[in-house]
């Protein structure tokens, strides 16, 4: 039977509390009585109310004087005021401290406005004890967690967090196996936090970013004089990160006759810059990631198979979002907080039926889909109300056109139709050039570097778009 809703009636006229309870008993809803406020304020601390009906004028307390005491311990239960003709405008003050709203006696149970506000009022109290009750599991994961950015309560997911843990401080290559937004990043940081380490540099750098014509001096640094502009000695990737961490994320980018090269400073830990004679010792951790399926790679003869047995001496895959549902409501909430905290917000959190979509949704994009749908709801509930709800939700995840839904505030709408526009450019542009990065800057008439920025800022990942 569904839960409709656990309520509370109080009143000092028993022939109306008992009438009240019938009428709501018959439409589902499970109701305690009681004629005697203080009596009514022990009950509440004792039962978990959605709602709390409470005449205004009562001899052994008045309503608002009983909804002040409740508000003390209690601000979750909505409270509706009943009040004769004469005292609305006491009811309306009892909403300038809390109170959900108001009906004028006697209650017409035909109105189905009445309905509509009991419906309303509770479905905002179960709106608070979720919200309340995510808040404080977050607030319990964060706290208790040793690893910094990961939040899961996903077993699978635990058991890999207790694996870095016993790995990280064995200087072994790391490879990461996951699905574009995962998060990879984020466990070759753990690693390194977790590890001797910590105090040095962490360098991550996403291998389809940088041009293969420049990837090999990136790399291994250019020795001055060697070619035209290298004025100076320049230190690579591997020096800078000496005693260090380096994060190759999208291995599986790195051109073969590259990988030869990187396969040996893997076995002798020496890089020589281009142009350099000598060989230099650099004490560099390599934690690598993919979202390509390497072995495949090296049947196509795309990946050397030396390389991969090297980058394979310890394995982590990572599961993507749809297979551990249970992480989505606390990354929902992870994310509004951020948000909230980012612009100095308030929203709420989020209606069952927002939540339940969210947890329902299949999420190819993964954890970084769920926060660019999580940060776009939050911009949406701000013109709108606290709560996000199934409106605030793109209609891909709601099943609803809300494309006629209209935000009223200029720069708001502003920003909304700026982000859209951007991100559909941009997964057009990489759709255009199969993912090159180089070729997409050019026809954008931008610099390299500043699409890399968008990219990154409006969550478009170009390994996307890349055809084998």
């Amino acid at each position: 039977m569904e839960d409709k809703g656990y309520i509370l009636i109080v009143d000092d006229e028993e022939d109306i509390l008992v009438s009240f309870k019938e009428i709501l008993e018959d439409e589902g809803y499970k109701v305690d009585i009681s004629p005697n406020p203080k009596e009514a304020v022990e009950m509440v601390k004792q039962n978990d109310y959605d709602l709390i009906i409470s005449d205004l004028k009562m001899p052994q307390m008045t309503g608002d004087q009983f909804l002040k005491e409740i508000r003390k311990f209690n601000n979750v239960a909505s409270f509706i005021v009943l009040t004769a003709y004469g005292t609305v405008e006491t009811a309306v003050d009892c909403m300038k401290h809390g109170a959900f709203n108001y009906i004028s006696k006697p209650i017409d149970f035909n109105d189905d406005r009445t309905w509509s506000m009991i419906k309303e009022a509770i479905e905002l109290a179960k709106y608070k004890k979720n919200t309340f009750f995510y808040k404080n599991y977050l607030s319990t994961l964060k706290n208790s967690s040793d690893i910094e950015g990961i939040i899961t309560v996903n077993p699978l997911m635990k058991e890999i967090l207790d694996y870095l843990k016993k790995i990280a401080n064995f200087d072994f290559t790391v490879l990461i196996y996951g699905e574009s937004g995962v998060g990879k990043e984020l466990f070759a940081k753990a690693i390194h936090q977790l590890s001797n380490r910590r105090n040095k540099v962490f360098l991550p750098i996403n291998c389809a970013t940088i041009s293969k014509d420049v990837m090999e001096s990136e790399f291994f640094g250019v020795k001055k004089g060697v070619f035209t502009g290298a004025d100076t000695d320049r230190p690579g990737i591997l020096e800078l990160a000496d005693g260090g961490t380096v994060f190759l994320d999208e291995i599986s980018e790195m051109p073969l006759d590259l990988q030869a090269k990187f396969l040996r400073f893997l076995q002798e830990k020496e890089v020589r810059r281009i142009g350099d004679t000598v060989s230099k010792k650099v004490d560099v951790r390599v934690i690598a990631a993919t979202n390509k399926d390497l072995k495949q790679l090296v049947k196509e003869e795309k990946f050397r198979e030396d390389l991969y047995f090297r980058l394979e001496g310890i394995k982590i895959e990572i599961p993507p979002l749809r297979e551990r549902k249970e992480d989505i409501p606390v990354l929902a909430y992870h994310f509004l907080e951020e948000f909230n905290k980012k612009y100095q917000t308030d929203i709420k959190g989020f209606t069952e039926e927002a939540l339940q979509l969210l947890v329902n949704y299949h999420w190819e994009g993964n954890v970084r889909q769920l926060e660019n749908v999580v940060r776009e709801a939050c911009i949406i509930a701000l013109a709108k109300k606290e709560y996000i709800d199934v409106s605030c939700l793109p209609s891909y995840i709601s099943g609803q056109d809300n494309s006629k839904a209209m935000i009223f505030d200029y720069n708001l709408a502003k920003k909304l139709n700026d982000q859209a526009f951007t991100t559909k450019y941009l997964k057009n542009l990489l759709a255009f050039t199969k993912g090159n990065i180089s070729k997409a800057a050019k026809l954008a008439n931008i610099e390299r570097q500043s699409l890399q920025k968008l990219l990154k800022k409006y969550g478009v990942d170009p390994s996307e778009f890349r055809k084998e």
